[in-house]
């Protein structure tokens, strides 16, 4: 059984608590991102720099060439980003066709190659009611698939399955984990909006716990 995982990165506050916890429980930790031509690209910025900090080994994968398949969601085409809470109907405006299946499929390639015996991502719990790709048994399904995809076996794990964002938060505040160095709002601006579904859901998992969040907000929110 190997030590390595491959966590995929995006540079959110879910991803960066999970690249944490692999790190805390002894593993070899590979980051992986991808730039899919999400509005929000602005959070790969932030993934980079906690990577640089940290000396985690980071790969960053273009597939904007595969723009076409990935198209429809208000993350990647010309399509307002909707605002309110995640289970509102009209946050399913943000899901990009197939991603994760996508992301994972490659992110396990990745993991052949670097010796990894299992691929981590951030789905949770408050992701179930908009995320065909982020539910329970798309997971298990993947990882029944991915571990007979190659000679090798590669595991499709989400720590996170069963919690909430404001649970996750608190297990990266036990951890020391510093906030400021995540990029959560949808929209790629210099200040976070504090409207979009992910800033929402967001800003009620550090009222959950009590605390301020540490990044910028436009002022109009």
């Amino acid at each position: 059984m190997t030590d390595t995982v491959v966590v995929i990165y995006s540079g959110g506050m879910d991803s960066f608590t999970l690249l944490h916890r692999a790190r805390a429980q002894g593993l070899n930790v590979h980051a992986l991102s991808f730039n899919y031509g999400q509005r929000h690209v602005r959070e790969l910025e932030v993934a980079a720099e906690v990577c640089r900090a940290e000396g985690i080994p980071h790969k960053v994968i273009d597939i904007r060439a595969m723009s076409d398949v990935m198209s429809g969601s208000a993350l990647t085409s010309d399509i307002e980003v909707p605002e309110g809470h995640y289970e509102e109907d009209n946050m399913k405006a943000t899901v990009v066709p197939n991603r994760n299946m996508i992301l994972l499929s490659l992110a396990t390639g990745y993991a052949v190659t670097v010796g990894a015996g299992a691929v981590w991502y951030g789905a949770h719990g408050g992701d179930h009611a908009i995320y065909p790709d982020c539910r329970p048994e798309f997971v298990e399904k993947m990882d029944a698939v991915c571990r007979v995809a190659n000679y090798e076996s590669v595991g499709i794990e989400a720590p996170f399955m069963t919690l909430d964002k404001g649970e996750i938060l608190s297990e990266g505040l036990r951890l020391g984990l510093d906030y400021s160095q995540t990029w959560t709002c949808y929209n790629g601006r210099e200040q976070a909006c504090g409207r979009c579904g992910s800033c929402v859901e967001r800003l009620e998992a550090f009222a959950a716990n009590g605390i301020s969040d540490p990044l910028a907000y436009e002022s109009n929110v």
